[in-house]
């Protein structure tokens, strides 16, 4: 499939010790790309599954691209892939995204037979001092197109999230037409789902993880709170613990001989 970037497993990796060959499909962010969960991505590789990172519809290419996508073509795409990835014979099929790339996971765990969904920082609402500007976004956005970037919450000095140094008003009525479909699916996600959740986020409101508790089925929700880092956890403080940890699910969903441990 076009727009997959695919990461071949290491042999000696943990998860392949485990003898699961675990089939992982990995989500960026919105206005990002796939550079901000490479770096999760080579790690869950190195322990030994086989991870396929998307680029989603709109996103690496210009910002005029993105004002014309929906969140439709963000849906089907990541279905699409899922879909695919369950072809390929895996033992277990993992989806994983950050931010805009976690509500799209959640959408996935929600319609396919998927074994675990892995978040950090999921999208699901806007911010209070957001949501009037949201709701008038289909009025506005042939008179401001664009507004300011949304990328690069990030607490660790020196990292840059790359991403579009603008954001399509149009994408962003997109996203709220997401979210809204996303929160309706919750309870019929049936596999468990851990949440990386940062204590300080400038960008995704506390209302997201209320909403997972709320509607998801409590044995099947784990949150892990992260106190050093922002929205782009993958790329900041905690992202080693989101790197291990994520290896540590996966190993524990796996079953049978773990063959050490992570």
């Amino acid at each position: 499939m076009q727009s997959i970037e695919i990461l071949k497993p290491h042999p000696q990796g943990v998860l392949a010790k485990s003898q699961t060959q675990w089939g992982v499909v990995l989500l960026h962010g919105f206005t990002a790309g796939p550079g901000s969960v490479l770096p999760w991505g080579q790690a869950l590789a190195t322990a030994g599954a086989t991870v396929y990172i998307l680029t989603l519809p709109g996103h690496g290419t210009t910002v005029s691209d993105l004002a014309q996508t929906s969140a439709g073509q963000w849906r089907r795409h990541v279905q699409q892939t899922v879909d695919y990835v369950l072809a390929q014979g895996h033992d277990r099929v993992a989806v994983a995204g950050l931010s805009l790339g976690g509500a799209l996971a959640l959408d996935a765990a929600a319609h396919r037979a998927v074994d675990a969904t892995l978040l950090v920082n999921p999208a699901l609402s806007f911010k209070p001092v957001d949501q009037l500007g949201v709701a008038l976004s289909p009025f506005f956005q042939r008179i401001i197109p664009t507004v300011g970037p949304l990328a690069g919450d990030i607490k660790k000095a020196g990292v840059v999230e790359e991403a579009y140094d603008r954001t399509p008003v149009s994408a962003v009525a997109e996203l709220a037409k997401l979210f809204r479909t996303v929160r309706r699916r919750l309870a019929d996600i049936s596999s468990p789902v851990t949440l990386y959740w940062s204590t300080q986020d400038h960008i995704v409101p506390p209302t997201t993880a209320k909403l997972l508790r709320r509607r998801m089925e409590p044995n099947l929700l784990r949150i892990v709170h992260m106190d050093n880092s922002y929205h782009v956890a993958t790329l900041d403080n905690d992202a080693p613990l989101i790197y291990q940890d994520s290896v540590n699910t996966l190993l524990s969903l796996s079953g049978g001989d773990h063959g050490g441990t992570a």
